[in-house]
């Protein structure tokens, strides 16, 4: 067996939370040798550990951007008590749903509401790998929304994985929720140096997001809590354009809340139900910036894409987010359409969060068929 123990220390605060070496960094200290996929360091993970692993590490490894350069990005590797299996454990590379846009709001530090479900898959013989995604700390801002920047966190962590140990198979599927569902499709739809089996999608993003804002745009009233959506998107569209001008398009009874959350707050931080509960029309303006938005927006949607591989996809009846059952369905009708292998599954009564554990058996069963090199059933061809 190798694990190994400390790989490549790029400075003191790369072991801590989250760094301040950023993608120049690298190439200063590590020179242009490295490539994605380099795992760079390696520590014991403090926080948000699977409690039935035998071993979890906390890493950073490398990964390109959308500009065409590379970042330090941060993940969790855990792997099983029980001893491999020939070939080595099957792995499950986890995108996590959205935390917010701040410095201190990567996955790896809040608390993880899916500590317990990734438990399960690791009691089950599964490594599971954990991204934080692109654009915490000096590597900011966060890149909220971005299908191919988390997909390829997701699977560049894989590879790093692969660094660490050489007990892992080279199959593994891609598994996420919310946001972490969208970066799973996009995931399906890429190529990674391991052979990727298939994804699973559990309430993903899609074109919810646009009829949700597109919504607001025509006064269409929102929750007070979900209001906090708002200043994520906008902030995440800014990332990857900055050409996007917040003052333009946000009114000003918005720009305290998207202050908060990108500087101060994670999503569903008490401090935004302090913020009023804004009413139609106080949230956007159109012009040239809602027209990027809007642009942006429509090439993040999964629903175009190409998929490579079969994929599960998980809808809750009663999701109350952007993930509506008639906008998933949509979506599923046109990668259907792109002759992808889907299964498509409702849970009745699951919202958001629930559908996690409702559609918990089925994942564990396409798992199984996907690894085992068999096709599972498509929802496309009934």
């Amino acid at each position: 067996m190798r694990i190994i123990t400390l790989a490549l220390i790029l400075s003191s605060a790369s072991m801590a939370g989250v760094s301040d070496a950023s993608s120049e960094n690298v190439k200063k200290n590590a020179g242009s040798s490295l490539q994605p996929g380099q795992l760079i360091t390696i520590r014991e993970s403090t926080r948000n550990k699977l409690p039935d692993a035998g071993e979890n590490y906390f890493v950073s490894y490398l990964a390109p951007t959308p500009t065409g350069g590379e970042a330090v990005l941060y993940g969790q590797i855990s792997l099983p008590k029980s001893p491999p299996p020939e070939g080595g454990y099957p792995v499950i590379s986890w995108g996590n749903g959205t935390t917010g846009n701040a410095p201190q709001c990567a996955p790896s530090i809040v608390s993880s509401y899916a500590v317990e479900y990734l438990n399960e898959w690791v009691k089950r013989g599964y490594a599971v790998v954990r991204t934080d995604y692109e654009g915490w700390g000096a590597d900011g801002p966060r890149l909220e929304l971005n299908g191919k920047s988390n997909a390829d966190a997701m699977g560049y962590l894989v590879a790093a994985a692969h660094e660490l140990t050489d007990q892992l198979s080279d199959d593994w599927i891609a598994i996420g929720h919310s946001l972490g569902g969208g970066a799973a499709l996009w995931t399906a739809s890429q190529s990674y140096k391991y052979n990727l089996k298939g994804a699973i999608a559990l309430a993903p993003v899609g074109p919810g997001v646009l009829e949700f804002i597109d919504g607001i745009m025509q006064g269409k009233p929102i929750g007070h809590f979900t209001q906090q959506f708002v200043s994520v998107t906008l902030l995440g569209a800014q990332a990857t354009d900055p050409s996007i001008d917040i003052d333009r398009l946000a009114t000003g009874e918005m720009k305290p809340q998207l202050e908060a959350m990108r500087d101060s707050a994670c999503l569903g931080d008490p401090v935004f139900m302090n913020f009023p509960h804004l009413q139609p029309g106080q949230y956007l303006k159109p012009g040239e910036d809602y027209d990027k938005l809007v642009s942006f927006l429509k090439a993040q949607d999964p629903s175009s894409l190409k998929l490579n591989v079969p994929v599960l996809i998980a809808q809750g009846t009663d999701d109350e987010t952007t993930v509506t059952p008639s906008t998933t369905e949509k979506m599923v009708s046109s990668l259907c359409a792109s002759d992808a292998t889907v299964d498509y599954k409702v849970y009745k009564a699951a919202d958001h969060r629930g559908v996690i554990t409702a559609s918990s058996m089925d994942a564990f069963q396409f798992a199984e068929t996907v690894f085992s090199g068999k096709t599972p059933k498509s929802t496309c061809q009934e």
